[in-house]
């Protein structure tokens, strides 16, 4: 497989003619007619879902939110055995994102609350501003009083329904602010976005090893406490101080009502989900379920609607991640010019085409996308096994053409130039699989180390460039390292690898031979090695 310019160009353009203007609304605008769909398909017994989760393709609105975010900040303990991964630590760890999964989606249909996505160990939530002039103190404490449900929620299942196995930690991060909701999903998979800085700093705020909940200085603010101004400095919130801001205190109750309240919601959700169990509507926690197999590539294969815990995915293979740098500038630059819809028709093109260049030229499969991020995985090998060494120059071959797609659409669309593409690869032992609630609700879901540390040397290359883990550079094709200065290039498009994959190796006093672009047509795809 391989990535062609002419192919690449032919499908951006089409994509430009294709998609479609761009709707721009304010969520005050957009509620009504929502209530009104809602109203409706009531009616009709029929299901919808929550506001700004499946908006129409072509649609966006420009919306007050609190954007929250919980990472397990102890995750990696689920998912090592003695320091290593394993088919059995692998298990654990995905009945853990199992339970927490389903415990957040369970607070979240009793609450104000909507879900964004699940990542690896991270939950993304928001709850909406439904009136105009910006975040209240009453949302604000709508979102305290999820936090503590979630918390409260996830505890007690884990204590009645998985023996305490499950001993998982929290930070939190929380930010409030305008951000764009779109959405590019279909069917089954929807990917519900939200885009602007908030989103952005509230998963900045979440990452760490200390516990707690970690708010930034606009929520400070709306809360009457000083501002720190420096993320290193904020401090999380107490509990009592979350307690006295939520919304299940009104005016003159006590902090011990609050407590009780919290104790009989609590009470019905566990006790409705231990239901669930006794009936076998949803997996006994306590009991090992997720069956693994070897899938063999394409990856492009997966049909992520068949899998389940009892039909699971564990093979080794390359995790990547693609973000899109600076596009945050871009769009808080788009809301403020009202270019919004141009910003959002671009965004569609430039992901639908890294999509495109996974599956379609590499054989891969997306995971998800992650605001303006995609994941995606890459397997190379035969029926039975995997060729690491295929495995990663597939992926690098892959990365470069990410970059060479992502030149054609700053060349099409235009006003790109601010933006860049930070690539991180890493090769490992991943189980892929859908978990948490059944149905449209459950989640795509693969995650190991492999995937947390494709996601940090993509971090590592700050604006643009591709980055290798340890374990995909010592997998790597020897001539990579021509390109690659310790698993790092700053600059390198589907032309530089090719060469210098198709070639012995250059010699070092001719590193102008390695950058050498390869004309169209490119060049034959190599046969997979038989050697591992």
């Amino acid at each position: 497989m391989s990535w062609s310019e002419p192919e690449a160009r032919t499908r951006i353009e089409k994509l430009v003619r294709e998609v479609p203007d761009v709707g721009v609304r304010r969520f005050e605008k957009y509620l009504p007619l929502y209530e009104a769909d809602k109203a409706l398909m009531t009616a009709r017994d029929q299901q919808i879902s929550p506001p700004l989760f499946s908006l129409p393709r072509g649609k966006a609105v420009v919306v007050d939110t609190v954007q929250v975010y919980i990472a397990i900040s102890n995750y990696d303990e689920y998912r090592l055995e003695e320091g290593r991964e394993t088919e059995a630590s692998h298990d654990r760890a995905l009945r853990l994102l199992h339970l927490y999964y389903s415990a957040a989606d369970r607070v979240i249909e009793k609450s104000p609350a909507q879900r964004v996505d699940f990542h690896n160990g991270r939950v993304h939530a928001v709850v909406l501003e439904l009136e105009e002039g910006g975040i209240s103190r009453d949302t604000l404490a709508q979102a305290m009083a999820f936090i503590e449900d979630f918390k409260q929620v996830a505890h007690a299942a884990n204590q009645q329904l998985a023996n305490g196995e499950f001993n998982a930690v929290f930070r939190i991060g929380v930010d409030v602010g305008t951000c764009v909701a779109i959405n590019n999903g279909t069917g089954s998979e929807q990917e519900p976005m939200f885009l602007g800085r908030p989103a952005n700093h509230a998963a900045k705020l979440a990452h760490g090893d200390e516990p707690g909940v970690y708010v930034s200085d606009a929520v400070r603010k709306i809360l009457g406490q000083p501002e720190l101004g420096v993320l290193e400095q904020f401090r999380g919130l107490t509990d009592v101080e979350i307690a006295t801001n939520s919304a299940r205190l009104s005016d003159g109750e006590s902090l011990e009502f609050g407590v009780q309240n919290r104790q009989q919601f609590t009470d019905e959700v566990v006790g409705n989900w231990r239901k669930e169990i006794a009936s076998g509507d949803f997996p006994d926690f306590t009991d090992p379920r997720f069956v693994f197999s070897y899938q063999e590539p394409p990856l492009s294969e997966i049909d992520y609607a068949e899998l389940m815990p009892s039909k699971s995915i564990r093979m080794p293979l390359v995790s990547m991640y693609a973000d899109l740098s600076g596009y945050t500038d871009y769009i808080d630059r788009a809301v403020a010019t009202g270019g919004i819809g141009e910003a959002v028709r671009a965004l569609y093109v430039m992901r639908q085409e890294f999509q495109n260049v996974v599956e379609e030229d590499f054989g891969g499969r997306k995971v998800r996308f992650i605001g303006d991020c995609i994941h995606a995985l890459i397997a190379e090998g035969s029926e039975n096994e995997t060729s690491s060494r295929d495995t990663v120059a597939s992926a690098t071959h892959c990365a470069g053409g990410l970059h060479s797609s992502f030149a054609l659409c700053q060349s099409i669309l235009g006003g790109l130039d601010s933006l860049g593409l930070a690539v991180g690869l890493e090769l490992g032992p991943t189980p892929i699989s859908r978990i948490g609630i059944r149905g449209d609700r459950s989640v795509r879901v693969a995650s190991s180390i492999a995937t947390a540390r494709s996601e940090k040397m993509q971090k590592d290359c700050e604006h643009n460039g591709v980055k290798l883990g340890e374990n995909a550079l010592a997998a790597a094709p020897v001539a990579l390292a021509d390109i690659l200065t310790e698993g790092f290039a700053a600059e390198l498009d589907y032309g530089d690898v090719a060469v210098c994959l198709a070639a012995p190796a250059p010699s070092l006093a001719s590193p102008t031979y390695a950058r050498a672009h390869v004309p169209s047509p490119t060049p034959e795809p190599r046969a997979h090695l038989k050697t591992e």
